[in-house]
């Protein structure tokens, strides 16, 4: 094995696809004492690539050598989403801590087990929900508890995206029940209802209705689903395609008593209208001039605040704190997203047997 530094905190990467590059900058932009100490993928070559590319002293294809590592104090799982439960059950059992890439787990019962096996291991784990730490999103959480847009009457979520056949073609899990779960609302859909579901407040199902296995031959999944959701007596209007051709375009809109706000979470997250009130005008004049963020590390619409959550499990870990994106985030998303997708005729335990 290479010789790398004996740093008290060492992190690892397990999955070298799109969005670990945003991990390693994460991690990468905490204080000492933190590392990145191990790059780790099914195929080995990827995983040398990427450990080359980001001076990671070691590699390996086996998950199993790294969860051994009784250096490693927690593990970013980066895979493909069949993987999230037994991955992140392995790593807890090892004792490690756990950030994995939405969603946790692809049903409810594995999403539980993973949950009381990291309370039993007195462990961290957290799945990433970065744009819940994006600023402007935090700013409108503020104004909705603080009162500002007066009593939620209404909330439209939309997101559009463009997915090319090869996106789904040239991949293993994607597009695929058993792989990815899902598709649209799985992948590209959850931070948008993600973060709907922090603004409004738990969501239940009224009605979905989805379209599989259209768009591409190669794509069994839905690429299109929309759903009536309600939170208490509010309701919630849902949409997400991947059949765009807008490359990525998300909204989200709070329609309130006192007033209205419209923004999105793209790069960098825009506000593009708050009326209603002298006191949400001038909330939202300091919010538009606010310092832009930073480039992203990786793809655009990933934004930056991975570093964010990053941080905050950071110092769960080293603290014993808990996280704005917590544990029970994940499993009610995961509770949710089997709703809708149950609402819509799409048994997905079945789909994943046939």
């Amino acid at each position: 094995m290479p010789q790398r530094s004996h740093a008290p905190f060492l992190h690892a990467i397990v999955g070298c696809g799109r969005v670990a590059p945003n991990h390693v900058d994460g991690f990468r932009a905490l204080a000492e004492p933190w590392e990145v100490g191990w790059a780790c993928d099914r195929e080995p070559a990827r995983a040398r690539e990427f450990a080359a590319a980001h001076g990671i002293a070691a590699a390996t294809a086996s998950a199993a050598e790294v969860f051994a590592d009784p250096a490693v104090t927690s593990v970013s799982l980066t895979v493909d989403h069949a993987q999230h439960a037994p991955l992140a059950e392995q790593a807890l059992t090892a004792g490690k801590h756990v950030l994995v890439e939405k969603p946790l787990a692809l049903s409810v019962a594995d999403g539980e087990r993973l949950v009381r096996l990291a309370a039993d291991r007195g462990r961290v784990l957290s799945v990433v929900s970065q744009h819940l730490y994006d600023p402007l999103v935090r700013a409108v959480h503020r104004w909705v508890k603080d009162g500002v847009l007066g009593r939620l009457l209404h909330c439209r979520v939309s997101l559009e995206s463009s997915r090319e056949e090869p996106y789904y073609a040239d991949s293993y899990w994607r597009g695929t029940w058993a792989g990815e779960g899902g598709s649209a609302v799985i992948n590209q859909g959850y931070h948008c209802l993600d973060v709907a579901r922090t603004l409004c407040g738990e969501l239940r199902v009224v009605a979905s209705v989805a379209r599989c296995g259209e768009l591409f031959a190669t794509m069994e999944t839905e690429d299109t689903l929309s759903a009536l959701l309600a939170a208490g007596e509010v309701p919630v209007a849902f949409s997400v395609t991947v059949g765009s051709t807008v490359t990525w375009r998300s909204r989200i809109e709070l329609i309130g008593s006192a007033g209205t706000v419209e923004f999105d979470i793209d790069h960098p997250a825009s506000l593009h209208r708050a009326t209603g009130s002298a006191e949400l005008e001038r909330l939202a004049a300091v919010e538009r001039a606010r310092a832009a963020e930073e480039e992203p590390p990786g793809i655009d619409y990933y934004g930056v605040s991975h570093r964010r959550q990053i941080a905050d499990f950071a110092q769960s870990v080293q603290r014993g704190e808990p996280m704005t994106a917590s544990t029970g985030n994940g499993l009610r998303m995961a509770a949710l997203i089997t709703d809708l997708y149950a609402a819509a005729g799409l048994d997905r335990a079945q789909r994943r047997e046939a």
